[in-house]
């Protein structure tokens, strides 16, 4: 979710807050608009001579609150924007449409992490338009995303140069009249813009040549244009005149570029109509080639007519501009990936989760390790100086031996192969001594919890002995820890800090892009919602319900808890159990209405889940059927690891914790992950925020 915030609420802030309400990524968090008192608001929304905009909503308003639909915006009319705490309010992207804040040191008025202009800026910042250089966007705080008539020009250029090479073009920007017109003509106006929009062509300027160039440095010395205002008051037409290198081509060539392109439809358009300017009132195309009114000139010269509305398209344009940023801010970069990293006879930390369950002593399920074998491997075969493996054992206060690593050793060296010394001093100056006289090799560290700067660095001011030692173990830190990413602890977060490269492992790698199958697809997907928090799941499971084509299976004990009525979510029905867990189990044909506990799926749910499961692509399981821990109701999850291991032809998601303890066997169409707890959170983040991990920040 992106929480953004509006800056200007005229014409293109009016526009962008109207198609923000119909976008789902988007939290409109505050508005700042100047001229207008809050009770005129709905007015204004509602009522529009240009664009008669088929939006339904439902809006109430406080003093100073304008709850829209989903969205509760706090509202402001200053005309200084040092005065409005943006961030105090949940905002991290603005949208300035006030055409006021010009340059960067303007914009850094605004208390947000990131700003965005809505016209050309005065000075060099940097300038982005969707579909042009977006994909040069490299985190910059502060951007231009142009003008409208940039973003209808700027797609076209990069489109045609990307196929044929431009060797020249001249432009005329026919424009609808704007706020800066008059209805009269006035005195004292140096420009020809004093005279009446009502009954005038008027010649202007354009400033779209000059910011074409920053945008598309290529076209500098092979462009020039000017602008005419005509008596309409939305849609803008675009003549360009264009020669290109090859010769050879038709109009029809340069249709079938637009509509082949993958952002047709979304930047790029063809119009086979005999339309009319109003026609293309409130679309969201900025570049829309006017088939019929283009003509091909010859020998690679061609008069395009392209059609973009200059309110509404280009508001468009800086929606997706955020978007693209939004993204691009929160997508973990491939330079931090292991792989990418030099690592040879360089000394080489790697944080594990090596917190694998045991009873007495006895490892229980060592799926943790194996999950790391890959990554260490990976990094051996690099040739480091020497390979230390770190890692968390429970949750001791201080040094604990019971909770010591040692007793993984021998498990280690089983699946590497080779002998690995422990270092049974931890995050201490012996440690350091000790690597000194023996450089080489593969080390364990003793568990990093029996140091609190682990998990309280931040407490501690930057020189703190112990971080500063752990830093000094080695040249590169990389962390595959993945079910720890959701707590900021020194080893996983605070390595950022030590100004040494750092990275994340193949088990990350293979988590994320395993999970991200759920955000990012278009197919059926079925999420089954085990377990007895009520308040831990909740979350995720209306998380869930929201995904398109998605339905929600809910079992365990949260079936008597769930309370909520959804039409993609499914409660199981009947289990067995009783009063007490110890008592002689009974069938209970309805788990919502009876004083009995349920601690296991009944026949009738469980087959009525194995139903659903045909019809899906997607199959996200987390949480156990039944209360596992007691062998008489295992039977309902075990069923359904059998029925799963069946449905190969389907992608198998299980989230890590006790459902992931059931798994004895490995399927290649099964993805197991070590999450639990990191997995929920980081689904969660994911769906509702568009958030990482606080562990994965550092990557992005």
């Amino acid at each position: 979710m992106i929480n953004i915030g509006i800056n200007g609420f005229g014409r293109i802030g009016k526009c962008i807050l109207l198609q923000l309400l119909e976008n789902k990524n988007f939290n409109i968090c505050c508005l700042n608009s100047p001229n207008l008192n809050i009770s005129e608001i709905e007015d204004y929304l509602t009522y529009d001579s240009v664009h008669h905009h088929n939006i339904k909503f439902k809006i109430s308003i406080s003093e100073d609150t304008i709850r829209i639909n989903d969205h509760n915006i706090r509202y402001f009319s200053d005309y200084d924007v040092k005065n409005i705490n943006w961030s105090e309010y949940g905002c991290e992207y603005i949208i300035d449409a006030t055409g006021s804040y010009l340059t960067t040191k303007k914009c850094q008025d605004h208390n947000a992490k990131y700003v965005i202009m809505s016209s050309p800026s005065k000075d060099d910042t940097p300038t982005f338009i969707y579909g042009s250089n977006s994909e040069l966007y490299n985190g910059e705080k502060i951007i231009s995303g142009s003008s409208c008539t940039t973003n209808c020009l700027a797609p076209v250029l990069k489109l045609l140069n990307d196929a044929y090479e431009i060797e020249n073009c001249v432009f005329t920007t026919i424009h609808a009249s704007t706020s800066s017109q008059y209805v009269h003509d006035i005195v004292n106006k140096k420009s020809r813009i004093n005279r009446s929009l009502l009954n005038n062509i008027i010649p202007h300027t354009t400033g779209a040549s000059s910011s074409v160039t920053c945008v598309l440095p290529f076209i500098k010395d092979k462009i020039n244009g000017t602008s005419v205002r005509v008596p309409v008051s939305d849609v803008s037409l675009l003549d360009l005149n264009i020669t290109f290198k090859n010769k050879d081509i038709t109009l029809d060539d340069i249709k079938n570029i637009f509509c082949s392109h993958p952002l047709y439809k979304i930047v790029y358009d063809v119009c086979t109509k005999s339309l009319v300017s109003s026609d293309f009132i409130t679309t969201t195309t900025p570049s829309i080639l006017d088939l019929h009114a283009s003509i091909d000139m010859g020998n690679g010269n061609f008069k395009l007519m392209l059609w973009y509305d200059n309110e509404w398209s280009y508001s468009s344009q800086l929606i997706r501009l955020v978007e693209h940023m939004f993204n691009h801010n929160n997508t973990i970069k491939d330079k931090y990936y292991f792989e990418n990293i030099e690592m040879t006879d360089k000394r080489v930390v790697c944080r594990l989760d090596l917190n694998v369950p045991t009873i007495n002593g006895e490892i229980t399920d060592d799926f943790r390790i194996t999950s790391s074998i890959p990554t260490i491997k990976s990094i051996l075969s690099k040739n480091p100086e020497y390979l230390i493996l770190t890692s968390h054992f429970g949750r001791p206060k201080g040094k604990d031996e019971k909770n010591s690593l040692q007793f993984l050793i021998p498990i280690l060296e089983k699946y590497l192969d080779q002998k690995v010394h422990f270092l049974p001093d931890g995050i201490h100056l012996k440690t350091l001594y000790t690597l000194q006289q023996n450089p080489k090799g593969i080390y364990l560290l003793e568990n990093l919890r029996f140091h609190n700067t682990e998990t309280d660095y931040e407490k501690f001011d930057s020189i703190n002995n112990t971080m500063n030692i752990y830093n000094c173990l080695g040249d590169v830190f990389i962390c595959d820890a993945f079910g720890c990413l959701h707590r900021k602890h020194m080893s996983i977060y605070g390595i950022k800090y030590f100004d040494k490269p750092y990275g994340y492992g193949h088990l990350i790698k293979q988590e994320i892009d395993s999970i991200d199958l759920l955000l990012n697809s278009n197919k059926k997907i079925l999420s089954i919602i085990g377990g007895n928090k009520i308040n831990d799941k909740l979350p995720i499971i209306n998380s869930l319900r929201k995904f398109k084509n998605s339905k929600v299976f809910v079992a365990g004990g949260l079936a008597r808890q769930y309370d909520e009525i959804n039409d993609n979510v499914i409660i199981m029905k009947d289990g067995y159990g009783n009063v007490h867990l110890t008592e002689e189990p009974v069938y209970i044909d309805d788990v919502k209405n009876s004083h009995y506990f349920a601690y296991d799926i009944g026949q009738n749910s469980l087959n009525e889940l194995f139903d659903l499961m045909k019809d899906v692509d997607i199959i996200f399981w987390n949480g156990s059927l039944g209360v596992i821990e007691n062998e008489i109701y295992r039977s309902g999850s075990m069923q359904l690891i059998h029925y799963l291991e069946t449905l190969d032809e389907k992608t198998i998601i299980i989230g890590g914790g006790e459902t992931a303890s059931l798994f004895k066997n490995k399927n290649s169409h099964i993805y197991i992950s070590t999450g639990g707890g990191a997995l929920l959170e980081y689904l969660q983040n994911k769906i509702l925020y568009g958030k990482n991990l606080i562990g994965l920040e550092i990557y992005i």
